[in-house]
């Protein structure tokens, strides 16, 4: 058997993969994960129950797949360029891609602590994924005020206590529109990026501040985060 022949099957194989997951998110995002069985995920995927237990033991397995998907969407995203307002530009951008992906993946933002409490494999890949994220956002912000764009926190606080509240603001948006909004409006994704804004804008000297017009373009144009299929 040659390698092509061989690369079929793979090909194949990692189609049905897709296929399932994607079926998964949606359905996990219309119904939340408690209501959904690895019954409903084969039928909405068009497979047998059996051919997704090949391919994914049960449905916490499905949720960590779908976890390290979502996680990898970010990366590559926080490398700082040489321009301040270019890279005032990134951040605009990066924060209507990152508000366009928690919509895209909306049950976790919605059930993430207990889907954490529940598993701990999924906590240590969530706890590591925080932990890389963060270094990224404080690495960045880092460049953005030896740049003279940004002012740190003054001490005792420091641009990680920065990132730390930029995080929860980023984290608890679509929990919040689940009590006092429309959680399936993808509309409003654009308000919740736009409050992460709010908290930077005190820290940004003026320099900054005259840039910050590209960043609130960058926050009303088109996100290249994608619905599934």
């Amino acid at each position: 058997m040659n390698s092509k022949t061989m690369r079929r099957p793979q090909k194949k194989s990692e189609l049905t993969r897709q296929r399932i997951l994607n079926a998964a998110l949606r359905l996990f995002n219309d119904r939340g994960t408690a209501a959904v069985s690895t019954n409903h995920i084969a039928a909405a995927a068009g497979i047998s129950p059996g051919n997704l237990y090949y391919h994914f033991r049960d449905k916490d397995d499905i949720i960590r797949a779908l976890h390290a998907r979502y996680a990898a969407a970010y990366e590559d995203r926080w490398e700082p360029g040489p321009d301040p307002g270019g890279n005032l530009a990134r951040l605009g951008e990066n924060l209507a891609a990152g508000m366009a992906l928690a919509f895209q993946y909306r049950f976790f933002e919605r059930e993430i602590l207990a889907l954490l409490r529940a598993d701990p494999q999924l906590r240590a890949a969530y706890r590591a994924f925080y932990q890389r994220r963060l270094a990224q956002w404080v690495a960045f912000g880092e460049r953005l005020a030896a740049q003279g764009v940004l002012r740190p926190p003054g001490p005792p606080r420091t641009l990680r206590d920065l990132a730390v509240a930029i995080w929860l603001i980023a984290e608890s948006w679509i929990p919040f529109l689940d009590l006092t909004g429309d959680p399936a409006d993808r509309r409003q994704m654009a308000r919740g990026a736009d409050l992460v804004l709010v908290a930077l804008e005190p820290y940004l000297t003026a320099t900054g501040r005259g840039a910050v017009q590209a960043v609130t373009a960058a926050l009303g144009g088109p996100s290249d985060a994608k619905e599934e299929p």
